[in-house]
């Protein structure tokens, strides 16, 4: 499918030229147009600490007033990095705007009208704003998601890596990301040699047939899968990395560690996901 329309949803202003940065040359590189929304907190979830306590209406319309204040401010800031980032860049439609509602359903809901959502990795397990916005895209939508760390190229996709398990997602991941391997200059197949007969030959059979001549590379599966597999992308000199999120239960993964949680937490490279 072709990347026509680009959602990048913003809860706050962190990291919000580096990944708008990335969306608008995303936006240039498949003529895609960029829809960048702000996500404004509503100024009623800030009393929801409150709940079951006994507390002055006064302390109330104090706190109310305060997290309107914080969300203006915010507003602002995201404002001022869309118009700092679009300045910098020609022949790309884009467009602002702004939703105050729960944060998660919104992304669930305009993501499912777009063909790639672009969101800001978390830069700790502490920053739950990136991580409620990255997993309602990647849970919530069904769409590719690519997750941009801190530090990063605003250009990506010359050199690709493929984490290649032969599950469902990340089998949806590779049709999602076949608009950025037909244009890679290097494609690179990682899989981990965990005894399940992973069918690499098939893969790089597949994308052959779609003119991508691909490499295929095999790494020891041991304790740590997620960390084999990022290693060996950033021994590819990889620019981004192609994986399906979740490939086993989402809560086994939060408590063991896996390919995903270890992608969302470490990875100096953009990351396509797709659940």
């Amino acid at each position: 499918m072709p990347i026509k329309t680009i959602l990048v949803p913003l809860a706050d202003a962190e990291g919000a030229q580096n990944t708008l940065a990335a969306a608008f040359a995303l936006g240039q590189k498949f003529g895609a147009t960029v829809d960048v929304l702000h996500l404004r907190s509503d100024p009623t979830d800030a009393i929801g600490d409150f709940v079951g306590e006994t507390v002055s209406p006064q302390l109330i319309e104090q706190v109310l007033t305060q997290a309107e204040k914080r969300g203006t401010a915010t507003a602002a800031q995201a404002r001022k990095a869309y118009d700092a980032a679009a300045i910098k860049v020609t022949g790309v439609k884009t467009t602002y705007s702004q939703a105050k509602s729960r944060n998660d359903l919104t992304v669930e809901t305009r993501g499912r009208l777009t063909d790639l959502i672009v969101v800001r990795r978390a830069r700790n397990s502490k920053d739950v704003i990136a991580r409620i916005t990255a997993e309602a895209a990647l849970m919530g939508t069904g769409r590719p998601v690519l997750v941009i760390p801190a530090k990063a190229s605003a250009k990506t996709g010359s050199n690709i890596a493929i984490a290649w398990n032969g599950s469902l997602e990340a089998s949806k991941a590779v049709g999602a990301a076949l608009p950025f391997l037909t244009r890679a200059d290097k494609v690179t197949v990682i899989s981990a040699n965990d005894g399940s007969g992973i069918d690499q030959k098939g893969i790089i059979r597949y994308l052959g047939r779609h003119g991508i001549k691909a490499k295929a590379v095999t790494v020891k599966a041991g304790a740590d899968t997620g960390r084999a597999i990022v290693n060996a992308t950033g021994r590819t000199g990889a620019d981004l990395l192609v994986m399906g999120a979740y490939t086993h239960s989402r809560v086994r993964e939060m408590i063991f560690g896996g390919v995903t949680e270890h992608a969302l937490a470490s990875a100096r490279l953009p990351v396509l996901m797709v659940h």
